[in-house]
């Protein structure tokens, strides 16, 4: 294979980590150290860091602070003057002038939006930096407690009535039980599941909906203040928490703040009489069978946030929804908002970033460390400026994109017009990544909630058609990517699930029916993932992308990584590291499977590779 050739634009690098900014959480009106490195064969003779404090650009000129054997490095200082301070730089050259901003290096004039950013006295949740996250679905993973299992018969919706099921029965679809299907997962079950998960070294936990409600997901709130008492109630959440810190772990919670159900007392109030005091939280065209509801389902009518009663009940009050459960005895870790991306929004009424900012506020003035993740299956950068969420889950920004690059698969493919099977390149995959990170603060990006499936989406190992070398890869990716990895309850020891509810299957706690192989790859990953200063700490370089092949680097201080994956057959290659500011004749150590290597040339010959191939690479002292 002809080998590409050097161009210097590859290898001019700045991210919003330690190594470039001097302090990447800066407070108002503090100077702040920025960095440039620049390869020692670039044509720049000058450059200059561009900002716009209160809308007006204005430059610094950089200088030269030091060099190695491949790189020198330049430095300017930024003050920070508003919430968010971006930058970008200028470099001159005998061609001309050339902009360098989070999309790379480019000679037009680039939009501020992909700028760099730092933001002032943000609020970041400073444990995130070594956490791996652990997604249960309550009902579905541990009966700790049969005595609160829901009865048979217990209540009726519509056609559908309350039945219960024997773990590890298949899981029964929405035609055939309608959600009113349980099998008797419980708090108590976690609680007394906690060794396996401090033996697989998660140190958070992400629960779905665990409020009062009528279904097995339990997002038709039916009351906000009580645990559903068939997960053991308000009693066993604090008994959790009690556990949870003497495990040293966190935990945050679910919660749908776009609408609720239809047995909530406030909707019966309000369908029963247009004038209670509930009625404003919703909006009826015509009382009361016709009212605003999510996605056209009627058990789930949407709250209408032009209600300021509404806006208080659920996060302004000191005893409101989101900032009672950070109060003892539950001191909750954070939130997750299901579909954020609809949250106060209604045709001609887009509140939605209003709401954002108002809860961000209130949350935070309650716990400024609390983590506010929210879900959203497309864009949702326009959140993640540092006035509203801390993260989302980064579907579009890491998931999807690895899913079409893996398999070809195409989620949500049955709704769409147009689909393709035909897997995406890894240079599509690599602009994909590039682009969501860009469109955000550094330090928004090192909090995204990464994933390789969830609740809401078939199980990774039936996306790759159960090839399980693929599924490794999907793994090694996930716990060496920037952002905060999270493994959805089972993934490690090999389940399968299709869509929902499929996907939902209970955990299986007979360890002949692990894989063993696969458990013991997630605990190296994890525990790679939480002591890696790279990975906790460090900032990130995309280095290569060729159809089946893709390679990034992670840096801080103390360490570099440099991650290589194959999802394909792929003949010998020199892969071009020189691009990451490595000097030559460094040597590199693969962390899982232990061989050296060196660079030679600005590049590694890494050997025939076969499918499912990952190196996570160490540079040596």
């Amino acid at each position: 294979m002809t080998e590409r050739p050097l161009d210097w634009r590859a290898a001019v690098h700045h991210d919003g980590s330690a190594l470039y900014v001097s302090n990447p959480l800066p407070a108002y009106g503090e100077r702040v150290q920025i960095t440039l490195r620049l390869p020692l064969n670039s044509p720049v003779k000058g450059a200059a860091l561009r900002s716009a404090p209160d809308g007006e650009q204005a430059f610094a000129l950089m200088h030269e602070t030091r060099r190695d054997s491949a790189c020198r490095y330049l430095t300017a200082e930024l003050k920070v003057t508003m919430p968010v301070n971006g930058y970008r730089f200028r470099l001159l050259t005998d061609e001309g002038i050339w902009h360098y901003n989070q999309l790379g290096v480019q000679r037009s004039e680039p939009l501020d939006c992909f700028d760099f950013k730092l933001l002032a006295d943000f609020a970041a949740p400073l444990w995130l930096r070594d956490a791996v996250f652990y997604q249960i679905f309550p009902d579905r993973f541990y009966n700790g407690d049969p005595s609160n299992d829901v009865p048979p018969g217990a209540w009726t919706v519509g056609s559908f009535t309350v039945q219960r099921r024997k773990w590890g029965e298949p899981v029964m679809t929405w035609r055939e039980g309608g959600n009113l299907d349980f099998y008797g997962g419980d708090l108590d079950g976690i609680r007394q599941k906690l060794d396996y998960l401090t033996a697989l070294g998660v140190n958070a936990l992400y629960l779905n909906p665990i409020f009062a409600a009528r279904t097995n997901h339990r997002y038709d709130v039916t009351d906000f203040h009580t645990i559903d008492p068939y997960l053991g109630g308000n009693s066993a959440l604090a008994e959790l928490r009690t556990a949870l810190d003497s495990a040293q772990m966190r935990l945050i919670l679910d919660v749908t703040l776009n609408h609720c159900g239809w047995f909530n007392p406030w909707f019966s109030e309000a369908q029963a009489d247009p004038k209670a005091p509930t009625a404003e939280f919703f909006t009826f065209y015509e009382h009361p069978e016709r009212y605003e509801m999510w996605l056209g389902v009627p058990s789930l009518p949407k709250l209408n946030y032009r209600s300021q009663r509404l806006r208080e009940l659920l996060y302004r009050a000191p005893d409101s929804v989101l900032r009672r459960w950070l109060q003892p005895p539950y001191r909750i870790d954070g939130w997750r908002l299901d579909v954020a991306n609809m949250q106060g929004r209604q045709g001609a009424q887009q509140l939605g970033h209003e709401i954002g900012r108002e809860i961000r506020a209130a949350v935070k003035a309650e716990r400024p460390d609390c983590y506010l993740m929210g879900e959203h299956f497309f864009d949702g950068t326009p959140h993640l400026q540092g006035d509203e969420l801390d993260a989302v889950m980064n579907y579009q920004g890491f998931t999807l994109p690895l899913w079409r690059w893996l398999s070809g698969y195409d989620h949500g493919a049955g709704y769409y017009p147009l689909t393709s099977k035909l897997p995406i390149s890894a240079e599509t995959l690599a602009e994909q990544w590039a682009t969501f990170r860009a469109a955000v603060p550094f330090v928004v990006a090192r909090q995204q909630y990464n994933l390789l499936d969830s609740h809401d989406t078939r199980r990774l190992l039936s996306i790759v058609g159960g090839d399980k070398a693929l599924a490794k890869l999907g793994a090694v990716l996930l716990f060496t990517y920037l952002g905060v990895p999270s493994v959805y309850y089972g993934d490690e020891i090999g389940l399968a699930g299709e869509n929902d509810p499929d996907n939902r299957r209970c955990m299986p706690w007979d360890e002949a029916e692990w894989d063993h192989d696969l458990l013991a790859h997630y605990k190296r990953l994890i525990a790679l993932r939480r002591s890696a200063s790279a990975l906790c700490e460090g900032g990130f370089q995309h280095l290569y992308a060729d159809a089946d092949l893709i390679a990034y680097q992670r840096q801080s201080a103390a360490q570099r990584l440099i991650v290589i994956g194959c999802r394909a057959e792929r003949e010998a290659i020199r892969l071009p590291v020189w691009q990451g500011g490595i000097a030559e004749g460094a040597t590199l150590r693969d962390l899982l499977g232990g061989a050296p290597y060196r660079v030679e040339g600005g590049c590694i010959a890494l050997s025939e590779l076969h499918k499912g191939t990952a190196l996570i690479l160490e540079e040596q002292p």
